[in-house]
């Protein structure tokens, strides 16, 4: 059954190209680009296509495959919104911790924030290195 409507296409196909070949007064119809009319070619080009369309099957997805596809970005979109969030305010707890530890004056204050703005970037650099040469492999 399938070889058979594999057939039936391609003489369909064929017999659009073709076109026929007489009109109904015995004249010879003339070939794309010699003076057909532009309904003529746009009947031809709609004909070639509707082949196609019908040679050719495309499945589309189901609409549970994209719910999940928006459920899953619109997860993604949250946590990161989170992290984000999380990281701001880390960020200006620990602006508004140096502003006291100014204004405050404590020695040992200064002396934490020091040791954690050399270890923290070493720390983050070493792991780094560690999670890439993780990815090459």
């Amino acid at each position: 059954m399938d070889e058979e409507s594999q057939k039936r296409r391609k003489r369909e196909i064929e017999a659009s190209s073709k076109g026929p070949s007489k009109v109904q007064d015995g004249s010879a119809q003339p070939q794309a680009g010699q003076g057909l009319d532009d309904e003529d070619i746009a009947r031809q080009l709609r004909d070639g296509l509707e082949v196609l369309d019908d040679a050719i099957q495309v499945p589309t997805p189901r609409a549970a495959w994209f719910d999940q596809h928006i459920a899953a970005t619109q997860s993604k979109q949250k946590s990161k919104l989170i992290r984000d969030l999380v990281i701001l305010w880390i960020g200006a707890m620990f602006l508004f911790y140096v502003l006291y530890l100014t204004v405050t004056a404590q020695p040992v204050a200064f002396f934490s924030i020091q040791a954690a703005a050399i270890f923290l970037p070493l720390a983050w650099l070493i792991l780094r290195k560690q999670v890439d040469s993780h990815d090459n492999n």
